[in-house]
């Protein structure tokens, strides 16, 4: 199994109407996307992850709208085996004078038969 870890400097939007949260890291060439239980994946040129949308994030975290403006980072794992793709995402967000994190998880089957593997991505707002 393939591993693959990134840090990469990268933008962050919040449609606050919609509540999707947008992360995309800088430099990459756009190439598809995949949908995992409403977390859509942008894959680049490379093969890496170049960007996250979340649809209903403040629900998915946990924390209120308002909140997830003040998003200072998100961390996302996969992992791919032959039959699932599993995502764990961690959101950093500035609460009054303190960090707080929140998490949150999905899968899905590997329907479209992605290459066994993990990749870490980290997107510093």
């Amino acid at each position: 199994m393939s591993e693959r870890k990134s840090k990469r400097d990268g933008s962050t939007d919040y449609d606050y109407q919609n509540d999707s949260f947008f992360a995309y890291s800088k430099g990459v060439k756009y190439k598809s996307s995949i949908d995992v239980d409403g977390i859509i994946l942008d894959i680049g040129e490379d093969n890496s992850i170049m960007g996250v949308e979340i649809i209903d994030a403040s629900r998915r975290f946990g924390v209120k709208k308002f909140d997830v403006q003040k998003c200072q980072n998100l961390n996302v794992n996969i992992d791919i085996s032959p039959k699932t793709i599993e995502l764990k995402l961690t959101m950093s967000v500035q609460k009054r004078n303190h960090k707080l994190l929140r998490e949150t998880g999905v899968s899905t089957l590997n329907s479209m038969n992605l290459p066994a593997g993990s990749e870490s991505l980290a997107i510093v707002a």
